[in-house]
């Protein structure tokens, strides 16, 4: 008998890690579109994209990919702010520079910024030559795994 309370004691252990490793990665997506950040822009902007994010523990992994920008990629950020305001960068991911590529990275987020990621309040842009204040962007909202 005491055998068996063991190993149910360690099956009930197991599954518990097992459930609190795969909380602690939460998988995020971003359909990334045309968002004129000026009334200038408004015309100028074009392109697509989707990325998808890992979180585990505060590390944020990026991956994803756009087309169809007006001009060559110069650059990708993470920023920070509720949905349909603009906010500052907290970090930088790796682009190509061409109107079609890839977007990827990796960031150790601070619990401040973990918290505004699981409230739906981290964004990726793609900034582009022809519109350094960014050609498309798109929230990073929880998708189910």
């Amino acid at each position: 008998m005491k055998s068996f309370c063991k190993i149910a004691l360690l099956m009930v252990v197991a599954c518990m890690s097992l459930f609190v490793s795969i909380a602690q990665t939460t998988s995020f997506r971003a359909r990334l579109s045309e968002v004129p950040v000026t009334p200038q822009t408004y015309r100028t902007i074009t392109g697509v994209g989707e990325v998808f994010a890992t979180l585990d523990g505060n590390t944020l992994t990026v991956d994803g990919m756009f087309e169809g920008l007006s001009s060559a990629a110069s650059a990708a950020h993470v920023h920070n702010a509720p949905k349909a305001m603009n906010g500052p960068p907290i970090g930088a991911l790796n682009v190509v520079s061409s109107p079609a590529g890839q977007v990827t990275g990796s960031l150790e987020l601070t619990d401040e910024q973990r918290q505004a990621l699981l409230s739906e309040e981290l964004y990726i842009v793609v900034h582009s030559q022809n519109n350094p204040g960014g050609e498309v962007r798109g929230w990073l909202l929880p998708r189910e795994n």
